[in-house]
């Protein structure tokens, strides 16, 4: 039988932390699954150290190396490169339960039945302790109301249908390396709704010089990649508060990329909401300049 999962790890100069993630892989309880690391131009020894973990592996491992262009451009290749069922990211400083594969084989049937876009679970400090909040009580939820209607806070472990992801892909400017992932959750969650889990399969460790650590410096650096972010909430199917902040970013990142304010307000494609919030966005600005550049 075919494995059901690929679980995917993009990783940038991590080869220390590797070791962690595959003792965890070769603990689960459930076998079906691969495992795909696409290297992002590492100049440490991620690739010798891969091979090491070939040597025994009853499971599947391949390994891609490319130049380094950004965690998003990483999940470009992988979407399209995988051919399982599910995408699970899992990146290369956290680990994963002895049960986290096996519980995701028990949700299967739910997604296939309700035609749902994957599986949210909790990630934990431990095996016992929640990132951020559980999610409330059901099971079925769409993503956005999740984030802001429920309000639901901290980083959750999303394993994700493949056939879904494939339609999808990160926008890549030429001299960013970074692009908010929200870009494409957000885009499929106008579409399809989740299954919510409240069991933590996925230990989050948050290590310095990770993006989780990078903040608002690495988004100035990346201007173009935060206005097309910020774009994707304008729809009204987000809460009017949410898109009024987001064009309050997406001003403020137009001003970063230098573009005039005509330009802005043309390439929002939503002027109405743009212009009354030029002034509010251009405050921004000037504030993250001061603070952060």
């Amino acid at each position: 039988m075919n494995p059901l999962v690929t679980i995917f790890t993009p990783t940038y100069n991590r080869a220390e932390y590797l070791g962690k993630l595959f003792e965890s892989l070769k603990k689960q309880t459930n076998r079906g699954f691969k495992w795909l690391i696409i290297d992002d131009g590492s100049a440490d020894n991620t690739e010798d150290v891969v091979k090491e973990f070939l040597n025994g592996c009853d499971f599947e491992i391949k390994y891609m190396k490319k130049e380094n262009g950004g965690k998003h451009t990483a999940l470009n290749i992988a979407f399209q490169e995988i051919d399982t069922k599910y995408t699970f990211i899992v990146d290369s400083d956290d680990f994963l339960t002895e049960d986290a594969v096996q519980t995701i084989y028990e949700k299967d049937k739910i997604v296939t039945e309700n035609n749902l876009a994957g599986i949210s679970f909790l990630c934990g400090y431990d095996e016992k302790t929640v990132i951020g909040m559980p999610f409330p009580e059901g099971d079925i939820f769409n993503g956005i109301d999740i984030q802001f209607r429920y309000k639901i806070k901290g980083d959750k472990a999303e394993v994700w249908r493949t056939d879904i992801l494939k339609n999808y892909s990160f926008p890549v400017f030429e001299g960013e390396k970074f692009q908010g992932e929200n870009y494409v959750w957000w885009k499929i969650a106008l579409e399809y709704d989740f299954l919510y889990v409240n069991k933590i399969i996925y230990i989050a460790e948050y290590l310095p010089g990770g993006l989780s650590k990078a903040g608002k410096t690495l988004r100035i650096a990346c201007p173009l990649g935060g206005m097309e972010n910020s774009k994707v909430a304008f729809n009204k199917r987000f809460p009017l508060r949410e898109r009024i902040k987001r064009a309050w970013l997406f001003v403020c990142y137009g001003l970063f990329a230098k573009k005039s304010v005509s330009e802005i307000v043309k390439e929002s494609g939503a002027g109405w909401l743009i212009v009354p919030n030029l002034i509010f966005g251009w405050l921004l600005y000037l504030y993250w300049n001061k603070k952060y550049n």
